[in-house]
């Protein structure tokens, strides 16, 4: 059992029971004693609770609701249920910045607000507002409503995503930098010569599979299997990947380009062993990441540390060859995601792509599509040619 409280005891004195603390209780709202305390740790745990088992959402992100809930709580020294849109305003005002008289940032704005309406929601449930009415002569109200929120709404309504997704010229231009870098580094007998090998093949797996980067470092072996469709029996082993990335949502992506697993199976047959034997790691065969335990051995993309493969280093590696390439835009791990779907809406329909993206709105997966602004009409529905003829020389 994790974080439990042992108190101090004689030898005559019985032992203190064990019991496992609730979400809420977080050593704050020091200022409520009695009922108004265990009333106000009761329905936070439980909207927790409710976060994270009923609507999914991901332990990170309910930490961080709880911890922008119990900001506006602390901040007004009242119980949860006597929050009005006075103190919204008055905690708003407080993180002005005192030197230049900014307000806090409409998306740090829109964070607090979505944490504040999440439980609002909660609370104003018809038996919970009628228990409190009942037992503290008080009716919750609502504290987050359109007029207080209006900052939000603007901002969402003005907001640009900053992410883009590249053209075939630009991923052909990368490509063309790694095997520039992978033969530099055979010539020189440069120990970075396995890593680039290894993050080549991550750049176009995570583009073919528009995977997020915490899950493109964390494949295993495992994730892929034959699929059933005859018409895809030539990808064998490496058919359809099952991976499950944010708030726990599981997808399949199916494999659809032959050189990419062409690609994919050259690195599992010649790099990927030589990183494995040759990594730094403990005794016991296992690393973690983000929380999770992995068995290093299957890992698709281990690291020379022998854990997974660094979402940090991957980042400047992308950001070096980008400018070997001579890509303009910012280059980072994301927008693979990004041009995967922009290849899979044509190829597929918005709708699969969504699938594949496993996003819960379809919404969200048109924001990933990125279409030529004169071909958005008439993309060719066809998949890339990513690699040379001599892709597999010993060189690289």
């Amino acid at each position: 059992m994790k974080n439990v409280t042992r108190f101090p005891r004689t030898h005559n004195s019985p032992p203190a029971e064990e019991s496992e603390p609730s979400a809420a209780s977080t050593g704050k709202l020091s200022f409520l004693s009695g009922d108004r305390l265990t009333y106000s740790q009761n329905i936070i745990a439980d909207w927790q609770a409710q976060l994270r088992y009923l609507n999914g959402l991901a332990a990170n992100s309910c930490q961080k609701h709880l911890e922008d809930l119990m900001r506006l709580i602390e901040h007004a020294q009242v119980a949860p249920w006597e929050c009005r849109e006075s103190h919204v305003i008055r905690f708003l005002e407080s993180r002005t910045n005192p030197q230049t008289g900014a307000p806090l940032a409409p998306a740090t704005v829109a964070a607090y607000c979505s944490a504040w309406r999440s439980f609002q929601a909660y609370m104003l449930d018809l038996e919970r507002s009628n228990e409190i009415l009942v037992r503290f002569k008080i009716r919750p109200q609502r504290f987050i409503t359109d007029e207080n929120s209006i900052a939000v709404k603007r901002y969402k309504l003005g907001w640009r995503s900053k992410a883009w997704a590249m053209t075939p010229a630009q991923i052909d231009a990368v490509d063309e930098a790694f095997r520039s870098m992978i033969k530099q580094a055979y010539l020189g007998r440069s120990k970075s010569l396995l890593a680039l090998q290894r993050d080549r093949v991550m750049f176009h797996v995570g583009i073919h599979l528009a995977l997020r980067v915490g899950e493109l470092v964390t494949l295993t072996l495992d994730d892929f299997r034959p699929s059933h469709d005859r018409q895809m029996l030539h990808f064998g082993d490496l058919g359809v990947l099952t991976v499950t990335g944010k708030n726990s949502v599981t997808g399949t992506v199916p494999m659809r380009d032959p050189s990419v697993e062409a690609l994919l199976r050259w690195y599992l047959l010649n790099c990927r062993q030589k990183i494995l034997m040759g990594r730094r790691c403990s005794l016991s065969g296992t690393c973690t990441f983000e929380g999770k335990t992995y068995v290093t051995a299957r890992l698709v993309f281990p690291s020379e540390r022998g854990g997974p493969a660094s979402p940090d280093m991957f980042r400047r590696r992308l950001k070096a060859v980008a400018s070997q390439a001579g890509i303009a835009g910012r280059l980072h791990p994301h927008i693979l995601r990004h041009t995967g779907c922009t290849l899979m809406v044509p190829l597929y329909s918005p709708e699969i792509a969504q699938k594949y993206m496993r996003h819960k709105s379809l919404y969200t997966t048109l924001g990933y599509y990125h279409p030529s602004t004169l071909d958005a009409g008439n993309e060719v529905n066809a998949a890339l040619e990513f690699f040379a003829d001599d892709e597999f020389d010993d060189v690289d």
